[in-house]
């Protein structure tokens, strides 16, 4: 490892060439992710209180509180992989998608090293590879080598009240979040 940084460092040094990480950077964000199958923003109702923060920090101002069987609008989300899952891959396979393209864009050998990022549901996922993060066609979480327990993620949703009053919180009391159910 230590000469591959170091191949990578006189490369950067001598060309101007940049040098793909390996591993995400601690606390990634996946914009917009609703991180599971059948979850989407739309109208959703409080199932319990719930303090509603200014910031994306439950140490920062409350900036209203949703009461039990109150509707609000699911605006958006982030998650935040506190701690991304390794995953080996164990058999060479075709995986990785971007928008756009019906075809698996990487061609992944096994040895090779990719990072849940965040969940979306029925054993998919986004993962990052060589510094780019690309949804999963294959269900990865059942391949032998994965490190998914040690993985942590935090979702925290954006949700705006009645009175046109928008916030964040991490609280999972909501219902209609799942359009399948």
């Amino acid at each position: 490892m230590l000469d591959r940084l170091l191949a990578c460092a006189i490369l950067a040094f001598s060309y101007g060439l940049a040098c793909a990480q390996t591993a995400p950077p601690a606390n990634y964000e996946s914009w917009g992710i609703c991180p599971f199958e059948c979850c989407t923003y739309r109208q959703w109702r409080a199932d319990a209180d719930i303090p509603v923060h200014q910031d994306r920090n439950e140490h920062s101002a409350v900036v209203f509180r949703l009461h039990r069987g109150e509707v609000v609008d699911g605006v958006t989300g982030v998650v935040v992989a506190e701690k991304a899952g390794a995953i080996t891959i164990s058999r060479a396979l075709r995986d990785g998608y971007i928008d756009g393209s019906a075809q698996p864009q990487l061609s992944l050998a096994a040895g090779d090293v990719i990072y849940m990022v965040s969940p979306l549901g029925e054993g998919a996922y986004l993962f990052w590879y060589q510094g780019k993060v690309y949804k999963s066609g294959t269900d990865l979480a059942g391949m032998p080598g994965v490190d998914a327990g040690a993985a942590k993620f935090v979702w925290w949703k954006q949700v705006r009240n009645s009175a046109s009053k928008s916030g964040w919180t991490r609280s999972e009391k909501f219902k209609a979040v799942d359009a399948c159910g």
